[in-house]
């Protein structure tokens, strides 16, 4: 599994800070200030004094990396968090309202303080961030997305539960195909395929329905993803490949294969062995299927075609991890075996090759 994204307080700040006057820098006490009449507010359920105390937080913490510090060190976090949600479960309070919390949040929210998500991943904050998502402006929808981000990736458990809100990958793939802004669709990239990589058989196969393998696939081939979203991309494409309505997409697509194949010799490790573990899985999967596809060897003969043999056999003489290696060899094998029964493979083509200690 790929490690979290970025630390996303001051993803967003340069632009609010462009536009805000320059304060002298915060005290601690000042931070402290705040977020008590913040937390009192929330107490009394005000939502004035709450929302004033909320843009208090997101100014200062938009003026400089100090004051996001500063508000970080003393739990603004975990007073906006649970603010949000007390609010998100009373339904006293607008998506306006709600979104200037999460405005506030994304300028000063931990990568991984499990006291903040459970707070902001419980199922009411969730339905409230859907709801956000669904309604509400450019920049709510920017902020919204951001702090889902940051809870899928925290913990599997909050991912499965974000996956089961009613048209939740419905609105991330939205967000995906008409975004927002490239920042935007990275932050709904990373979640979209991050929930499907932690899906259970019976999701996976939903997400195959609403389209996310083709957007995974998409992903993959375009030159401009970057490493994380490459890497989220794989990790999604694996555990599709792992259900036999994803495998069906697979092989339905001429450019899975191929991409696999290339992902090979990729970017990283986790790149590597995401790659080979989905090539596994589709080329053990594909026997016996000749008859009903038409297609003698289908996605065997593909990969060979495009150079797979050569590449894990090369990955089997460089340094790497042993579980990339061991599903290499397990892959080798298989392909070695069932591409001769094809009259696809001449060891004699391998020759020059050392043998893989």
């Amino acid at each position: 599994m790929a490690p979290p994204p970025e630390h996303i307080a001051g993803e967003n700040a340069a632009d609010v800070a462009s536009t805000s006057p320059r304060s002298p820098p915060l005290t601690a006490a000042e931070a402290s200030s705040i977020l008590s009449q913040l937390t009192s507010s929330t107490h009394a359920n005000d939502l004035s004094r709450c929302r004033k105390s909320a843009a208090r937080v997101r100014v200062l913490a938009a003026e400089s990396n100090r004051n996001r510090r500063r508000f970080a060190e003393s739990g603004a976090a975990s007073v906006l968090a649970a603010a949000f949600r007390t609010f998100a479960t009373s339904g006293s309070a607008s998506l306006d309202f709600l979104s200037e919390i999460l405005s506030a949040l994304v300028l000063v929210y931990p990568a991984d303080d499990g006291e903040v998500f459970s707070e902001i991943g419980s199922p009411e904050s969730l339905h409230a961030i859907a709801s956000i998502l669904r309604s509400g402006n450019s920049t709510a929808k920017l902020d919204a997305v951001l702090v889902l981000k940051q809870i899928v990736w925290f913990d599997g458990d909050l991912a499965r539960a974000a996956a089961l809100i009613d048209g939740l990958i419905e609105i991330l793939l939205k967000l995906i195909l008409d975004p927002i802004s490239p920042r935007g669709k990275k932050a709904a990239q990373l979640t979209a395929f991050h929930l499907a990589a932690c899906s259970e058989e019976s999701m996976a196969a939903r997400f195959v329905r609403m389209g996310v393998f083709s957007l995974v696939i998409e992903s993959l081939v375009d030159s401009q993803s970057e490493k994380r979203v490459s890497e989220a991309a794989l990790s999604a494409l694996d555990r599709l490949c792992g259900c036999e309505l994803g495998r069906e997409k697979a092989y339905g697509n001429a450019l899975t294969v191929p991409v696999l194949v290339k992902k090979i010799f990729g970017f990283s490790d986790m790149a590597t062995e995401l790659a080979v573990s989905s090539l596994l899985k589709l080329c053990k999967n594909w026997e016996g299927r000749e008859k009903e596809e038409g297609r003698e060897g289908g996605c065997v003969v593909e990969a060979l075609q495009v150079g797979v043999f050569v590449k894990l056999l090369m990955l089997l003489q460089v340094e790497g991890r042993e579980k990339v290696k061991e599903r290499a060899t397990e892959l080798l094998r298989f392909l070695n075996d069932y591409g001769k029964d094809l009259g696809c493979v001449d060891s004699r083509d391998f020759r020059g090759l050392r043998r893989p200690v």
